[in-house]
């Protein structure tokens, strides 16, 4: 049997069902040979797996109670029989025995009100799931990415704490040089009102790009602050991640900023000659721009 040719559109449409197993054999082995020659798709591939993993290991499947499954199956029965009452009316399931204590008291509730409970909560739920897992997994299966999303993903995974630094020191002018010398990536590193540089992490920052981190602690409120720097040739070489538009027009002398509020919490973007950058923490955008020195953003109070 001959190997499938596949473009990069196509075998990035080819990691969920290679993951889930629907895949024929010659397809999964075209597939896995083609992920050795394309890292951005292997990487890709990789995140969807240990995605779907850690659902299987956090959200393990309940088995339903018999009762829900018996009272299930008697209202499907009687929707199948027709069973009708003296005016006509479907009886879906019989009342239940009860007895009135007080004028005031709340009318009984019936299997029928039950089934019906039982099966709209099963319904949301399976709906809440699957939304839930589509909107995880879009990311990693449409090869898109975006710097402001990627960077308040990064502050909630590690709850705004330090991560540990690749380059450890509290001088930036050392960060900048070992970037440069070290990594071959030549960044100026922002200096911070009343922030104590912690030095820089190097990691992917999506699947197949990585781009420093470079941390700071502000010790009057026990507070980190994170600031990614991207070259933007790179940036624009790499096809999967993007920038926000309106950050991309706003941004264009060395003062001007953008606010994006995602969840809750501000990414404030800027950008430096050929080096754009995404800063997160927990204060709000205006706060988080006017520490940053060479902004010379006064926020009003």
């Amino acid at each position: 049997m001959s190997e499938k040719k596949f473009t990069r559109k196509q075998a990035i449409k080819l990691i969920t069902p290679v993951v889930d197993d629907e895949v024929d054999e010659n397809t999964r082995i075209s597939f896995f040979n083609y992920l050795e020659k394309d890292d951005k798709v292997r990487s890709q591939y990789e995140s969807v797996k240990r995605l779907k993993e850690m659902v299987e290991t956090r959200c393990p499947c309940a088995k339903a109670p018999d009762s829900l499954k018996e009272r299930i199956q008697n209202f499907i029965n009687q929707r199948k029989e027709g069973v009708v009452d003296e005016h006509g009316d479907p009886i879906y399931d019989m009342p239940v025995e009860h007895t009135v204590t007080s004028n005031s008291a709340s009318p009984p509730v019936t299997k029928n009100k039950n089934i019906w409970n039982y099966a709209a909560a099963a319904s949301l739920l399976v709906i809440a799931v699957i939304t839930a897992i589509y909107l995880y997994v879009r990311p990693f299966t449409s090869g898109q990415y975006n710097v402001e999303e990627y960077t308040y993903a990064h502050f909630t995974k590690h709850n705004g704490k330090l991560v540990q630094p690749t380059i450890a020191t509290a001088s930036p002018a050392n960060a900048e040089l070992e970037l440069e010398y070290g990594f071959n990536m030549p960044v100026t590193v922002p200096p911070l009102k009343n922030a104590e540089f912690k030095g820089v992490v190097l990691n992917d920052f999506v699947p197949g790009f990585k781009t420093p981190l470079m941390e700071y602690y502000l010790p009057a409120e026990d507070q980190y602050i994170y600031i990614f720097a991207f070259k933007i040739p790179q940036l624009l070489q790499f096809d999967e991640l993007s920038r926000s538009q309106e950050a991309v027009d706003k941004c264009i002398k060395s003062k001007d900023f953008h606010i994006r509020d995602i969840n809750g919490k501000h990414v404030v973007s800027w950008k430096w000659e050929d080096t754009w950058y995404a800063a997160i923490s927990n204060h709000d955008g205006e706060t988080l721009a006017s520490l940053v020195e060479p902004l010379q953003y006064q926020k009003n109070d």
